[in-house]
């Protein structure tokens, strides 16, 4: 089957949808820029069926009604309107109709939820239902945000119902008796040749598919089911005078990650994320700061805690400045410590004097506390201990000062291994992400970019040295246990491992690419030694995203096994397996490349030697550029090429994306590009300039006509070509639009594109 996916973004949920689809049918990808766009899309990849995984605006009438389109709705049958999860996770029961006596009530504990595959009508999500799924959730499981859920129970819920829904249409259509004019057809493969298949718009999904759930075909379990309205990021706002820590957790946790919590709770208006509850750590300050009514608790690994009015605190672990009308685009979100110091909320004097730090031997806390990295050291029934080493980072982006956090537990680790306490293996558990590699964000944010890329790119390259020389040393066997997703700096961080382990649903992006960088992480030696060197180089060029599956096929992951709850245990037994092995020392694909000191070392240097050109030589134009597009979420000008297949074919020409031309590495062809660019400004300024005189002279002959002639429209006239003088800058729109609406609040406006 032919299938044309139209997106927002390919976000992890399309991503997970087009590995499950892309096996058996041909799936084709194009961001939904414009009516124009995604009109042209379907008529070049003509589909038998259109997919809309994320989409934030309006399919155009004229595709529904030529082809049989399906939405992706998070949230069961007869719930509508585009913040079904956030309402879900504030505590919607269904029980209050008004939204506005909703806001004040949320007091509930939603246990069941749902997502829905339902046909585009010009009526929003309330078209025929062809499939739908529902799943349990604790809104108050700790850890528990929006974009986890989405990533995970939507996710699963989203393939399951999406895979029976495109059943149900070919059995309908192979059993309709009409050829409905002008849709196209195909023939089945299971039912013979001759056997025509008609895909229209005008098929009939049967009343009982939105009645009975796709996974264990009984009603929907949850309460009432509403259409409501767009939740404003200033809707989800809170008092910390009159909500509990519980009410404030949800609240903030219901807009992770798009698009946070906007709150005035540290004086100025600000994004707010995190939202872990801290029940009472014995390890807090007896210190109090008041920033007005907010009591700050305690900072910890550059998070802030605030009290709630039941005395309970909040970990506020990111911020982002708003947006502005005079913003040209987002601000980046970094640290919270990092956010507050720069407007001057709190200085460095208040963040050391309200550390609390956790316990010193790395074990879990007993208590509600914001804890990213920990390890638990688990003793087998043959009497071997392994350590597994859990990181949860925020977006799984690990920062320069995260990475030496984790480089601390490494290193503790290896002190109780050397104190006559042995450790047969190292396990790394990841979290909600694995690892997304260096984080873009606070590399965004800094002073000196290039510098700060450099500092991170060389302290996460010093937790893979531990994996490839410091563990080995010492007959340490080291195992990732991917259970999250993971991307570009963080797939080979689990690569450099001997044995890497993947939940069965997790996504992996192995390239550095579509971010500008050649990478590090020593991969030129676990890829190029897990894949070979042509399947390792097709894969960095490749840039799309893998399933575990696929990754095994490519000896980048050892072993998968199936996600879900019982993927811990499995984790675990099948590590007492490999380190029951005695004789077993190291992964079998280090015999195939040299790990000594010396050639670490040399291959470090060359990496870091190309990554020095991504950030400091001509060809740092393409990765400043894109990380401020990343960062910024700034609209993309069109689909990349790798996706949007129906469009490579260009007037009997194969295009190519720029990221997969020798030329996206060649540092002379960017000079070149750099004198061009500087010929065509000085070209754009002469012409301004002259453009300027022109205008200046038409407005002072514009003045004398209005002095001689008194004229009111002649001034209207002038106003008028005023605003319409060449030069004007344009916005840079972002892909969430529909919530970051700007404000005035007089921040000063952030640097432009390098690119």
């Amino acid at each position: 089957m032919k299938i044309l996916f139209l997106c927002t973004a390919h976000n992890s949920l399309s991503q997970r949808l087009f590995l499950a689809l892309s096996g058996s049918h041909n799936v084709s990808i194009e961001y939904a820029l414009s009516d124009e766009v995604m009109i042209s899309a379907a008529a070049l990849a003509r589909p038998d069926i259109i997919i809309c995984p994320f989409l934030t605006t309006l399919v155009p009438k004229v595709l529904y009604e030529k082809y049989l389109t399906l939405i992706i709705h998070p949230g069961p049958p007869g719930d509508a309107g585009p913040s079904a999860l956030d309402y879900v996770l504030m505590g919607d029961d269904g029980s209050i109709d008004d939204v506005d006596d909703l806001m004040l009530q949320l007091d509930r504990k939603e246990s069941t939820t749902g997502l829905t595959v339902l046909q585009a009508i010009e009526q929003f999500d309330a078209g025929p239902v062809w499939a739908f799924d529902q799943f349990p959730i604790d809104i108050d499981e700790p850890g528990l945000t929006k974009s986890s859920l989405y990533r995970g129970a939507v996710s699963n819920a989203a393939v399951a119902a999406t895979v029976t829904a495109l059943r149900r249409i070919q059995d309908a259509a192979l059993s309709s008796a009409h050829d409905f004019a002008g849709a196209p057809k195909v023939y089945s493969t299971q039912r013979g040749r001759n056997s025509p298949i008609t895909w229209s718009s005008q098929l009939t999904a049967d009343p009982k598919f939105a009645v009975l759930s796709v996974s264990d075909h009984s009603p929907f379990l949850g309460g009432k089911l509403h259409h409501r309205p767009l939740l404003k990021a200033a809707s989800r706002s809170f008092d910390l005078t009159k909500h509990s820590a519980q009410q404030v957790s949800r609240r903030i946790r219901c807009a992770d990650s798009q698009p946070g919590v906007l709150s005035a709770i540290f004086g100025p208006s600000l994004y707010l994320y995190g939202g872990t509850i801290e029940s009472g750590s014995p390890t807090l300050p007896k210190t109090k700061l008041f920033v007005g009514k907010t009591r700050i608790l305690a900072t910890r690994n550059e998070s802030v805690c605030v009290e709630a009015a039941d005395g309970n605190g909040v970990w506020i672990t990111h911020v982002r400045r708003p947006k502005t009308k005079t913003d040209k685009a987002l601000w980046p979100k970094v640290p919270a410590t990092n956010g507050l110091l720069e407007l001057g909320v709190i200085n460095h004097a208040d963040v050391l004097c309200l550390d609390s730090p956790l316990l010193t031997d790395w074990s879990r806390v007993s208590w509600d506390t914001l804890q990213e990295v920990w390890v638990d050291f688990v003793t087998d029934k043959h009497g071997n201990t392994s350590a597994y080493l859990h990181f949860d980072i925020y977006n799984g982006a690990m920062s320069t000062n995260q990475c030496s956090h984790l480089l601390s537990a490494m290193e503790y680790i290896i002190q109780r291994h050397a104190t006559g306490h042995p450790i047969r293996a190292v396990v790394l558990m990841g979290g909600a992400y694995f690892s997304n590699g260096i984080a873009l964000n606070v590399i965004e944010a800094a002073s000196d970019a290039a510098t700060e890329s450099w500092l991170n790119i060389n302290r996460i390259d010093d937790l893979v040295q531990m994996i490839l020389q410091e563990f080995p040393r010492r007959n340490i066997i080291t195992v990732a246990a991917v259970r999250g997703n993971a991307a570009a700096g963080g797939v080979a961080f689990a690569a450099a491992c001997d044995y890497v382990i993947a939940g069965s649903k997790v996504v992996l992006n192995p390239a550095y690419r579509a971010v500008g960088l050649y990478g590090s992480e020593y991969h030129t030696i676990s890829y190029f030694g897990r894949c070979g060197t042509a399947r390792a180089k097709h894969l960095l060029r490749a840039m799309k995203p893998m399933s575990p599956s696929q990754a095994q096929g490519y000896s980048l992951v050892d072993f998968v096994f199936p996600s879900g709850p019982e993927l811990d245990n499995c984790i675990r037994y099948h590590v007492e397996m490999l380190v029951k092995n005695g004789d077993l020392k190291r992964g079998p694909w280090k015999a195939s490349v040299d790990t000594s000191a010396a050639s670490l070392a040399k291959v470090r240097a060359m990496e870091l030697s190309e990554m020095s050109k991504d950030f400091w030589s001509a060809r740092s134009v393409r990765y400043h550029s894109r990380r401020f597009d990343f960062v910024r979420k700034v609209k993309p000008r069109q689909t990349q090429l790798r996706f949007a297949t129906h469009r490579r074919l260009q007037q009997g020409v194969s295009m190519h994306d720029e990221e997969e031309l020798d030329s996206f590495d060649d540092v002379s062809y960017y000079e070149q590009l750099a004198k061009r660019l500087a010929a065509d400004a000085l070209r754009d300024e002469v012409r301004g300039e002259m453009s300027s005189m022109v205008a200046r002279w038409t407005e002072q002959e514009q003045m004398e006509r209005v002095h001689r002639r008194g004229s009111v429209a002649l001034q209207f006239e002038q106003e008028t070509a005023r605003v319409a003088l060449p030069g004007a800058e344009r916005k840079t729109e972002t892909v969430f639009s529909c919530y970051y609406n700007p404000i005035d609040n007089g921040i000063i406006t952030p640097p432009t594109s390098p690119g």
